[in-house]
């Protein structure tokens, strides 16, 4: 994409429509092809455990990343909602056991062992919308950017379609930049300035 929108609004609401236009049936190649790429990466091939996501609405879908990784000893963990604001990290051994929580995401069951956020090693980063330098807008609620620091030894990749990135998006002092970003066609990695 080539827009450069000024606020995060309409960040999220190019980047809502970018993944809307994504043909359902190329959906599942798209994904398998950025999993690829993921899989790449040293940062996640030497992770013990990955924080990951299951994929929601038209969100791109990190299933065969994940498979991937725990064929190759990977622990999964995955964010359970705790309150209002807070998010605790599951391990997750089958993603059949996931359980629809609030917003209707898919999350670890009640009873599912939490782990501290020292043990992640990279988290793959879910989004509305991202950008060149690696910045990402989420669905405005910002549990994300409030739990994406308390992982501070964790490498963070966003994970999207290629429409989802833009050339920039405007990014606030509380935003948690990413360490890189995977697309079907791309890795970008952020440059340290």
């Amino acid at each position: 994409m080539s827009s450069s929108p000024a606020d995060k609004h309409a960040c999220r609401a190019l980047g809502q429509a970018a993944r809307r236009r994504v043909p359902d049936g190329d959906r599942a190649h798209l994904a398998a092809t950025a999993a690829t790429r993921l899989l790449a990466l040293p940062e996640i091939a030497g992770a013990r455990t990955v924080l990951a996501y299951a994929a929601c609405a038209e969100e791109i879908d990190p299933a065969s990343a994940i498979t991937a990784l725990r064929e190759r000893g990977t622990a999964i963990a995955y964010p359970r909602l705790a309150g209002p604001g807070r998010l605790t990290l599951h391990l997750v051994i089958d993603d059949t056991t996931l359980v629809t929580g609030a917003f209707e995401i898919r999350e670890p069951p009640p009873g599912a062992p939490e782990i501290s956020p020292t043990e992640i090693d990279a988290v793959i980063v879910p989004g509305v919308a991202f950008d060149t330098a690696c910045e990402r807008v989420g669905h405005g609620a910002g549990y994300y950017d409030r739990l994406l620091p308390t992982l501070d030894r964790a490498f963070t990749v966003g994970y999207a379609f290629d429409e989802q990135v833009l050339d920039a998006i405007p990014a606030e002092d509380h935003d948690f930049r990413l360490d890189a970003l995977v697309t079907p066609t791309k890795t970008l990695r952020r440059t340290i300035a």
